[in-house]
């Protein structure tokens, strides 16, 4: 056995574990972006919709991003753009959708907040450079990607692709919020703060979920990269 598998009662019980843990935590937070999500919409009054009109190719790819999983998110949208070529398909066939929701909010979030609100200590993020709880998105950027042989997996490098890419509201003021609170800085100013530098590239979306269900409706097949 691999050491990526796991027996199947073992499995269930880790998923049980995991499940209960995560909706103890995040119970309360996100029943207070629901009731606030309504009036929490971008400057303006209205969302930004313009992202689904951009799926358009032959092959369509959604990834679903829930955890920060080292990266991976990014990392497979960029793996499915260079190897679809091996079966034929050119590049302006592709439309990849990357969502990031619930913990994987962090990756579309810029580094003055990474700094300030201390990300790498609150997602258990090690930046490989200092071996310490990052204070920037090392994530983000080509030229100082966490790992160079991905540098193609950078969200710049994949908004330079057209990969458009989604950011749940939901999970962003719920962490605005909580992480906010541990460096002392109140809801309201932590969540604008938040939406106010989110990554160029990143949509900022009413849910995940709902970005996931209007891709999907839009002919994307569904791939989980948490």
């Amino acid at each position: 056995m691999s050491e990526f598998e796991m027996e199947p009662t073992a499995r269930r019980g880790f998923l049980a574990r995991l499940a209960a843990g995560s909706l103890a935590v995040a119970a309360g937070g996100y029943a207070k972006a629901f009731a606030e999500a309504p009036a929490q919409a971008p400057a303006g009054g209205e969302w930004d919709t313009s992202w689904m009109a951009k799926i358009k190719g032959k092959h369509r790819q959604l990834f679903d991003g829930m955890t920060v999983n080292s990266g991976f998110g990014p990392v497979m949208a960029r793996i499915w753009l260079m190897t679809s070529a091996a079966y034929g398909a050119k590049e302006n066939e592709l439309s990849a959708v990357l969502v990031v929701r619930h913990e994987a909010i962090c990756i579309a979030m810029n580094d003055s907040i990474w700094s300030k609100y201390k990300l790498g200590e609150f997602f258990n993020v090690t930046d490989p450079t200092t071996t310490k709880p990052a204070e920037r998105n090392i994530f983000a950027m080509k030229d100082t990607y966490w790992a160079p042989p991905f540098a193609a997996a950078a969200i710049d490098q994949l908004k330079a692709s057209g990969v458009i890419m989604c950011a749940c509201n939901m999970a962003l003021m719920h962490y605005a919020e909580q992480a906010g609170g541990k460096v002392g800085i109140a809801k309201d100013a932590a969540i604008a703060e938040w939406k106010a530098n989110l990554l160029p590239g990143m949509t900022l979306v009413p849910s995940g979920v709902l970005a996931v269900n209007r891709a999907q409706e839009h002919a994307c097949t569904y791939c989980n990269v948490s």
